[in-house]
């Protein structure tokens, strides 16, 4: 899997292993902006879709995750961001889009506070 190495090169697999899902894993037909990936991952945990945030930073992604019934935040930091990347995200149904993942946390604290969603 790409996504295996990636999430292993930056760090993060340790975070999310064993609950590694792609659309590999459900079909080639059912690829963003589908929303199957992400009902299946929200499935899997056992949680309602309109309880998840995703963190995306696709428009093809955002499509998804919204059409699944999710909350979305964009995000820029990736190494293939260019100077609309937030715009584009933001206008697609991020709620707000944040280019360092440190800020994650906070921002997910904020979305509680102004929604009382979570």
């Amino acid at each position: 899997h790409r996504l295996d190495m990636m999430l292993t090169k930056v760090g993060l697999k340790p975070y999310f292993a064993p609950h590694i899902y792609s659309a590999k894993d459900l079909g080639a037909d059912r690829v963003k902006p589908k929303p199957d990936i992400f009902l299946h991952g929200a499935a899997q945990f056992g949680v309602s879709p309109d309880r998840v945030v995703v963190v995306e930073d696709s428009v093809h992604g955002i499509h998804g995750a919204r059409a699944a019934g999710m909350r979305v935040i964009g995000f820029t930091g990736a190494s293939h961001t260019y100077p609309s990347h937030a715009d584009r995200l933001t206008d697609a149904g991020a709620e707000t889009v944040i280019s360092r993942m440190q800020d994650l946390p906070a921002v997910i604290a904020a979305m509680a506070e102004w929604e009382g969603a979570f």
